[in-house]
């Protein structure tokens, strides 16, 4: 298979069939909504196309549609501004075909609300059609602008599935007010439980998570790799901000952590800005600046195993350090 600067592919006959059972698939009731450069239904039958196309946004964006797909405004931040923008209170695509790299393309599906695990990844055997490999068990994207024909997008899309949210078990701490508890859990999954392990001090009225932790999980207060905090979930961190007014004199090191899909630059930066996200929601509530701390470790230090959808998301959570 030749690369161009921009590849064109004739994808493998990879069969859907192989794709993990939770993916999404394009029903043939849905499939007549599509652009025939993508697929046509034929006897009842979803049949992709198989002529390499680069869509426009607009194009694009309807056959995530029909997939049940939709992008919100407060999302349009993670996807590439030639893709879509923020027209008055519309989200606002182009008329130009593009042809994005792979790690485009994933921040486009995310943004959809999809997720990619690097199992699903590797039983999609989405290197065959030159879109990413798992090496070392991360995910790895191709670095080259691709135009997929419809048979290989719906084998990427395949390997995608709704990002879900996972609830964490809590426990209310109970003691005085400013009482300190320190917990010690194998949080680093190494056998034993060292100094490494130990939570720190947890004030009154914060709840933990089932490492004993003071944790927000992420996936309640944001979608899927974004940052922007879901309204419905500001009763979180407004709990966090009565913990705080009930403890004066406490400060915090709000700590922001993600799985290990994508890149450790990028996992970084996303850990830092969901961390900026809570500081800048509980500093307008009233909580003094100066008694904050931010920092993003990126997928450095996961509390659960990243080889499960669940574990996953249990490691794209905020951690809040005392520091007093």
């Amino acid at each position: 298979m030749k690369k161009l600067q921009i590849m064109i592919l004739n994808a493998v006959s990879i069969a859907v069939l192989a794709m993990p059972a939770a993916a999404i698939v394009l029903t043939p009731e849905a499939g007549v909504n599509v652009t025939s450069s993508y697929a046509k239904v034929v006897g009842g039958k979803v049949v992709y196309e198989k002529s390499p196309t680069a869509y426009s946004s607009a194009s694009f964006n309807k056959i995530l549609e029909a997939y049940g797909l939709r992008l919100n405004k407060e999302a349009v931040g993670g996807v590439p501004t030639s893709y879509a923008q923020v027209g008055g209170d519309k989200v606002v695509y182009n008329e130009i075909p593009v042809a994005y790299e792979p790690v485009a393309y994933h921040s486009i599906f995310t943004s959809y609300g999809l997720q990619l695990t690097p199992e699903n990844a590797a039983k999609a055997n989405l290197g065959a059609v030159d879109y990413a490999d798992v090496v070392d068990g991360k995910i790895v994207f191709v670095k080259i602008p691709t135009a997929y024909d419809g048979e290989g997008f719906a084998t990427i899309l395949s390997a995608y599935t709704l990002a879900t949210e996972v609830a964490t078990a809590t426990a209310t701490v109970s003691g005085v007010a400013t009482k300190q508890v320190t917990q010690v859990v194998d949080s680093d999954q190494d056998g034993v439980a060292d100094a490494d392990d130990a939570c720190p001090g947890t004030p009154l009225g914060a709840k933990v998570d089932s490492r004993g932790c003071w944790t927000l999980n992420t996936d309640y207060l944001f979608d899927f790799d974004k940052s922007v905090v879901k309204v419905q979930y500001y009763p979180y961190l407004d709990e966090l901000v009565d913990v705080l007014k009930k403890n004066p004199d406490l400060k915090v090191e709000i700590q922001g952590h993600t799985d290990s899909t994508g890149t450790n630059i990028y996992n970084q930066g996303l850990s830092k800005r969901r961390a900026m996200a809570v500081f800048s929601y509980i500093t307008k509530k009233g909580i003094a600046a100066s008694h904050l701390g931010t920092v993003g470790f990126g997928e450095e230090k996961p509390a659960y195993s990243n080889d499960t959808s669940e574990g996953q998301a249990k490691n794209r959570r905020v951690e809040l350090n005392p520091i007093q």
